[in-house]
């Protein structure tokens, strides 16, 4: 007999969770933040950083024992995502943190955004400093706080993209879409200085994937909101609830406009109370559309650090490589996937043209999961696995 409790339940005791380990740090901070000193005592650290690794391995072993009446294998599962995980914060460390220019732009920012003094738009992401910091709160140690962090977070974001995955595809094929996740991300780590922001962002931007095609409104509200106080970029999700569920009419607009409602009270949230203004500088931090500098066409308003065919290169490998395999077997994908690929997609590309810089992949990273799944079940010779199967299969979901 299944004992297992409620999805509603286990979904707003996480997203609870999230919000008071996050969110709460960051109301308890005196007014003024600098780092911790380290404990004289190396046994206190030690035992600080047990107890931290401690509970979040709890939260693994409840996941695996959550995802044990629809997966064959949890258990084993959960040890490879954690293991993938490992490995991907192993490489960041390689290639980012421990280069002495990331170290102390790392540093700098992990303090300014605390006292809230930073430059935008990294100033209005505060939700993975807040969990840092409590990390950082029980260790006194911030390269540890930083690295159990990025490993945590990424562990959900893998966990998020198989989950994503065993909506439509079998156990084994499952796992296989998580390896374009692998490869790509030591190139989507290259060429940045390290913010925190990305672990937690891009968990909850799957996670909204998930609650958008389980067509839960209460859930992706909250994943939304959670989002946008650790990068706004997620708001584009919200448009694709409308997309994916336009025909039951006036139900979906009503709960598409409180999705919008629900992210723009989390954006002036954020940002409000430190002073922010409508304009360029307040979005990225600069005095216009950056379209011209990615794509070397128009005004050139920034010298691009890196040469023009990196610009293009990157959304080749992390979007244009899954693209012919979906236009191929276009008819064989969910429909609901379909829609929910055409809306983000070309939003977060324009996104990035307009306020970032193209060869920044990391921020492609959300979109490898979903367009590696709506890939494989384009190629796939066998049918989709039907609806009624996906409700019974992922009865505990998230």
């Amino acid at each position: 007999m299944d004992v297992s409790p409620p999805r509603s339940v286990v979904t707003r005791v996480s997203l609870g969770l999230l919000a008071v380990v996050t969110i709460g740090p960051l109301l308890l901070e005196p007014s003024s933040v600098d780092f911790l000193p380290a404990y004289a005592s190396i046994i206190a650290t030690g035992f600080s950083m047990a107890v931290v690794l401690g509970l979040m391995a709890v939260a693994l072993i409840v996941r695996a024992e959550l995802d044990r009446s629809s997966e064959p294998h949890a258990a084993r599962n959960i040890v490879l995502f954690a293991v993938l995980a490992g490995l991907m914060t192993l490489m960041h460390w390689i290639e980012v943190d421990r280069e002495e220019y990331a170290h102390d732009w790392q540093t700098n920012a992990y303090v300014k955004i605390l006292n809230h003094e930073f430059e935008a738009p990294h100033n209005y992401r505060p939700l993975p400093y807040g969990f840092t910091r409590l990390i950082e709160r029980i260790t006194h140690d911030w390269m540890f706080s930083c690295l159990s962090y990025r490993w945590f977070f990424t562990f959900w974001f893998v966990w998020a993209s198989y989950r994503l995955a065993r909506r439509y595809l079998n156990p084994h094929r499952a796992l296989l879409t998580l390896l374009p996740l692998v490869l790509l991300y030591p190139l989507s780590v290259l060429r940045y200085a390290g913010q925190l922001t990305d672990p937690l962002s891009h968990a909850l931007f799957v996670l909204a994937f998930l609650y958008l095609l389980e067509d839960r409104p209460l859930a992706l509200a909250a994943a939304l909101a959670l989002g946008i106080a650790t990068k706004e970029t997620v708001v584009i999700v919200a448009p694709a609830y409308l997309a994916c569920y336009w025909r039951r009419g006036w139900r979906s607009w009503f709960i598409t406009a409180g999705l919008g409602a629900a992210c723009v009270a989390a954006f002036l949230a954020a940002r409000v109370p430190l002073g922010w203004r409508l304009g360029f500088n307040s979005i990225n931090g600069t005095t216009g559309l950056m379209i011209g500098s990615n794509l070397g066409i128009g005004v050139v308003r920034y010298k691009r650090p890196l040469p023009l065919w990196e610009n293009y290169l990157h959304p080749l490998l992390f979007v244009g490589v899954f693209v012919p395999g979906i236009v191929w077997g276009w008819r064989r994908i969910d429909p609901h996937l379909r829609a929910l690929c055409l809306v983000v997609t070309p939003l977060l590309l324009m996104s990035n043209v307009c306020f970032g810089w193209v060869y920044e992949s990391r921020n492609y990273m959300p979109l490898v999961p979903l367009l590696c799944t709506a890939c494989s079940l384009a190629l796939s010779r066998k049918q989709p696995i039907p609806h009624s199967e996906r409700k019974e299969c992922h009865k505990v979901g998230t």
